[in-house]
């Protein structure tokens, strides 16, 4: 039987990696052009509300809420799902288009807000790029809904590419920003058009697999998704709001800890994207097909664990053993140096620890979301919080920006724990899974002691850090292969079709 989960994970994965490495692109580019000028400033305060708006509405809730709805109109029929998509996209288009025409309107004291600290003539350009920022509100949260059509139709490659046409587009729009007056208005209207062509690419890619729009409007699909969405919304906006209380207790303990803490985070949140997030939205699409079946959501879910565990745990491992070499080898230059990695690497060897929790914390959450049930895993994620909020406080102020880490691991611990383990008895573990986790462990641990072994061998250079990674990654696949790891050999296969 083919494992779709494993699939759908390669090709989420794949295209993640791409977003990530555009992201970085245009990064540097903004560096090379804008400095740390305020134009650039004004420009990310315009950003920032859109974007907090993403992370809650369009890429959290929405999706989370809409995939399993129309899983289940689709059990019913086509022409069922189709009409409660519809009803969707009208609702979405509806209330964003009444927040962007709000944000526009009201720019100047929003800006005066957010941006209070800046100088007035800043303030004012801060005004008008949100003048032109908004309207992504309402084409990233449309983009929610077809990105949600293509999960649910096995269609994860573009759908996880589509974030990368806006990196590719503000680049465009920095290289050409000589040409406007201020020039960061290029990389703004860029930005907007790079979420229009985003938007695009999905719609094509949504009437290609068989979608089309109908001009109905279902009051009571329209109820039921606003009161689901309502609840799921909870965790997505707690997962924001525990990131700011991060950086605020940070700003605290002195010059660097907010730094050393956003280098180990990015660092943690790679694989986490990667593979965590990943599985987790192809996962989600999957049980929400089969949550009428027990035997193949049992079966659905361990395959997702199995594709989890076989990425995540050599992922935690490899980030802990060589913390110093990765660090090193990213960021330990110019500015950044030999003690700065010092700092930073114990924090990420604090957040890896929680790397496999946070993973399967994501995985078992869907369970409920697959469900329609979200009010479990949104209570789950406020005690997190709580903890987190907490923690930060009294480990954070202990321990420095390490406490801060620990902190978030220990919450994502919590979280796991409680909204995995009744899950995970009730799925029932069988033989052959049980052998799968030991390989995967087995895996682990020799590729572990062959990078202590390298550590204790090679010199600490930035050549023997780029061996010592390759090393790990080529054997962890040997191992994988001597001991027939069934990911090994579907991912194999994938490969060989293609």
């Amino acid at each position: 039987m083919e494992n779709k989960v494993i699939k759908g994970t390669l090709a989420f994965g794949l295209a993640t990696m791409i977003s990530r490495v555009t992201g970085l692109l245009r990064d540097a580019f903004f560096a090379g052009y804008f400095g740390t000028s305020s134009q650039y400033d004004a420009y990310l305060v315009a950003i920032m509300i859109p974007f907090f708006l993403r992370k809650i509405f369009a890429e959290g809730a929405l999706s989370l809420t809409f995939v399993p709805m129309f899983a289940e109109k689709r059990r019913e029929s086509i022409e069922k799902a189709f009409e409660f998509a519809s009803t969707v996209l009208l609702l979405i288009v509806t209330i964003t288009s009444i927040i962007t025409i709000t944000g526009v309107f009201f720019s100047t004291p929003v800006s005066g807000v957010f941006a209070g600290g800046f100088d007035p003539e800043v303030i004012l350009l801060t005004s008008k790029l949100m003048k032109i920022t908004f309207p992504f509100i309402l084409l990233v949260s449309t983009w929610s809904v077809f990105y949600g059509i293509l999960n649910s139709f096995d269609a994860y490659f573009l759908a996880a590419l589509s974030p990368a046409f806006i990196n590719i587009s503000t680049i465009t729009g920095i290289v050409l920003s000589r040409y406007f007056n201020p020039p960061i208005l290029g990389p703004t209207i860029a930005f907007v058009v790079g979420g229009g062509i985003q938007v695009l690419a999905l719609v094509t890619a949504s009437k290609r697999k068989g979608f089309r729009f109908k001009a109905r409007f279902s009051r009571n699909d329209a109820k039921e998704f606003l009161k689901i969405f309502g609840l799921t919304m909870i965790s997505p906006a707690i997962a924001q709001i525990n990131s700011l209380v991060d950086t605020r207790v940070a700003t605290e303990l002195g010059t660097g800890a907010v730094s050393s803490l956003q280098y180990a985070m990015r660092l943690y949140q790679l694989p986490l994207g990667i593979f965590g997030v990943s599985v987790a939205t192809v996962v989600l699409a999957e049980l929400s097909k089969h949550v009428k079946d027990t035997r193949k959501f049992n079966m659905t879910l361990w395959e997702s664990l199995e594709t989890l565990l076989y990425f995540i745990v050599p992922a935690t491992f490899g980030l802990i053993v060589l913390s110093n070499e990765i660090i090193s080898l990213l960021f330990q230059r110019g500015a950044f140096n030999y003690s700065d990695t010092l700092r930073t690497a114990p924090i990420l060897k604090a957040y890896a620890i929680g790397l496999p929790f946070y993973a399967l914390y994501y995985i078992f959450s869907r369970v409920y979301y697959s469900r329609k049930n979200p009010r479990f895993p949104s209570l789950i994620a406020a005690v997190m919080a709580g903890i987190n909020i907490a923690l930060d406080i009294v480990l954070g102020l202990a321990y420095g920006p390490v406490g801060i880490a620990w902190a978030t691991t220990i919450a994502g611990i919590f979280g796991f724990l409680s909204v995995g383990l009744k899950e995970l008895l009730a799925a029932k573990i069988t033989r052959n899974q049980l052998i799968e986790l030991l390989k995967i462990t087995a895996a682990t641990s020799v590729m572990v002691i062959t990078l202590i072994a390298e550590k204790q061998i090679l010199p600490s250079t930035n050549l023997s850090s780029i061996i010592k990674i390759l090393s790990g990654i080529a054997l962890y696949f040997l191992l994988s292969k001597v001991l027939a790891l069934r990911e090994y050999e579907q991912i194999k296969n994938i490969f060989r079709r293609r």
